[in-house]
């Protein structure tokens, strides 16, 4: 069986290319071979009856021209890279579709996967299935987002795509958070504006789900207010009680997630979603649990491709 992982030709792949190295092992040691389709550099080639995609052969043969068609049994959705347009992000994304258009197992379903990587669209779903989540208001008028931040007192404000805590930011004024807002509004951003939380021990919980199954947990506790490891929290390995998980469970079950990682606060209310990363990087995981998730997610996507 070929396993293609996705994957981009820019900072994304630094970032996680550790997380990729894992991937690309788990598969070769179980049997199977590992391909790498890069978002980047697709295309999709139609007629009747036919929907084919291709890539540049030279990243995976060393040919300096020409292009492959890209054959894999499963496909294992990462990273669609770097996003500077609404059509150039709507092509990648339907170019991944495209797999499953023909019938391969796309780990995680791509619409899945686009709700679960947008806070907004995350929030939603998660909000109405009666899950534990802050207060949020999401707007594109910035006098809504102004008196969201007086209700709060002191608000989180977050891109809808975004990862590692980068462009996350908190406010206790309102009137400063205005001239935030004012540059926001210039640009047609929508503002997502969230209670900020006093979290117990300075950090949260990441719990790491793979095929309906809890896999491990750590507490990354934050040497900020945030909690990201790239940040410079620290993790930990932790315990995930039984609400914990349960939460964790049914937040995946709830997106349609594979595998994700959840990131839970725990406040003097009770437990809290922070946010859901189905394209979860896990070597601060790795490290404060002795667990390779990579193991897990490739075993899972075997499993679903050959059914």
């Amino acid at each position: 069986m070929r396993i293609g992982i996705t994957s981009v030709s820019n900072v994304l792949e630094e970032w996680n290319s550790k997380d990729v190295a894992d991937l690309r092992k788990a598969i070769s040691s179980s049997g199977n071979t590992p391909k790498m389709i890069y978002a980047d550099s697709m295309d999709v080639r139609l007629g009747k009856g036919r929907a084919e995609t291709y890539q540049s052969s030279d990243r995976a043969s060393g040919a300096k021209n020409g292009r492959e068609l890209i054959s894999v049994d499963a496909v294992l959705l990462r990273h669609l890279g770097t996003i500077r347009d609404y059509e150039q992000f709507t092509y990648r994304l339907f170019a991944i579709k495209s797999f499953e258009e023909r019938g391969t197992y796309v780990m995680n379903p791509v619409m899945n996967w686009l709700f679960a990587t947008d806070k907004f669209g995350a929030l939603l779903k998660l909000a109405r299935s009666g899950l534990p989540i802050p207060e949020t208001v999401v707007t594109e008028h910035m006098f809504v987002a102004y008196s969201a931040v007086r209700k709060f007192g002191s608000a989180v404000i977050k891109p809808l795509r975004s990862a590692m805590g980068f462009g996350v930011f908190k406010v206790d004024d309102p009137d400063v958070a205005m001239h935030a807002f004012s540059t926001m509004t210039n640009l047609n951003k929508p503002m997502y504006v969230q209670e900020y939380l006093e979290k117990k021990g300075n950090g949260d919980y990441r719990v790491v789900v793979v095929g309906g199954e809890v896999v491990g947990a750590e507490f990354r506790r934050g040497t900020t207010w945030k909690s990201n490891i790239a940040q410079g929290a620290i993790p930990k390995l932790a315990k995930a009680d039984e609400e914990l998980e349960d939460i964790s469970l049914k937040t995946c079950e709830v997106l349609g997630l594979d595998y994700a990682g959840i990131d839970v606060a725990d406040t003097k209310d009770g437990y809290r979603i922070l946010e859901t990363n189905p394209t979860l990087s896990w070597q601060g995981f790795k490290k404060a649990t002795g667990i390779n998730p990579a193991k897990h997610i490739v075993r899972e996507i075997i499993r679903k491709a050959k059914n």
